[in-house]
């Protein structure tokens, strides 16, 4: 069944061949085909949520700072259906985001303690300012609906003094006013919590989380959530057409 589902996806989008080129608007079919790109597409949740996008016949197009294709999916049938491209969230390809129907901000930094100003400031603009900055300019672009994965964070980290939570603020606001640009207009935010799975590092080399997260996810089921089941909730988001559930929604973990 996963073997039709790549061939469906491989005859809905070019395959890249050179991954490490930039995506040019024209790169992309100018057909029907519906087109989603991904900011943060080449990470741990990006590629898990290409990879379900290509699974549902979307022409997908990761795009992250060094535009490679992760080494741990070279040998990835899948993989070569999507484009990995050069995208910088905080100056967005305008002329890219013309051509396709959604975008999903991924864009994000580790949920830790910072000791300076200018690590406080890192975590707001990796978290908040990059996602703000695609979200804003998808608006302009005239894309119609956009899903932010955010994420669930106790009440005592829900602060500003915490560059996080701050971050995450930030581009949730930017989302709500996208879904203010319209009646068209849709805007889904997921709050995942604690996403556990296999990781792969720069080089490769994979890093389990499941043997001590997944025990802990039967446990307490409302603190974490498997990657493929939030990348498989994001896709079907992005596919769904359900005007009535309203402009802007707030998906929780105990939901996803």
């Amino acid at each position: 069944m996963e073997n039709q589902d790549q061939t469906q996806a491989s005859t809905t989008c070019e395959s890249s061949v050179d991954v490490s080129r930039e995506c040019e608007s024209q790169q992309l079919i100018a057909d029907d085909t519906k087109k989603v790109v991904i900011y943060g597409g080449n990470g741990f949740v990006g590629t898990h949520v290409a990879h379900a996008l290509l699974n549902k016949g979307v022409c997908t197009a990761c795009l992250s700072r060094s535009g490679h294709k992760p080494l741990h999916l070279k040998d990835q049938k899948w993989s070569e259906s999507v484009r990995w491209c050069k995208g910088n969230a905080l100056e967005p390809d305008t002329k890219l985001l013309e051509r396709v129907h959604g975008m999903i901000a991924l864009v994000g930094s580790a949920p830790l303690p910072t000791t300076s100003r200018e690590a406080y400031e890192a975590q707001v603009i990796a978290n908040g300012e990059t996602n703000a900055s695609a979200i804003k300019a998808a608006g302009e672009a005239g894309i119609k609906r956009i899903i932010l994965v955010g994420a669930k964070l106790p009440f005592f980290l829900q602060s500003d003094r915490f560059g996080y939570a701050k971050g995450k603020r930030i581009a949730m606001e930017a989302a709500k006013a996208f879904s203010e640009l319209s009646n068209e207009h849709r805007a889904v935010v997921l709050q995942p919590g604690m996403i556990f799975g296999k990781r792969f590092l720069k080089s490769g080399k994979s890093v389990s989380l499941d043997t001590f997260f997944k025990p802990l996810s039967y446990i307490m089921p409302w603190q974490f959530v498997c990657v493929n089941r939030l990348a498989e909730r994001v896709a079907c988001e992005m596919m769904c057409d359900d005007s009535s559930r309203g402009q802007f929604i707030v998906i929780k973990n105990s939901q996803i």
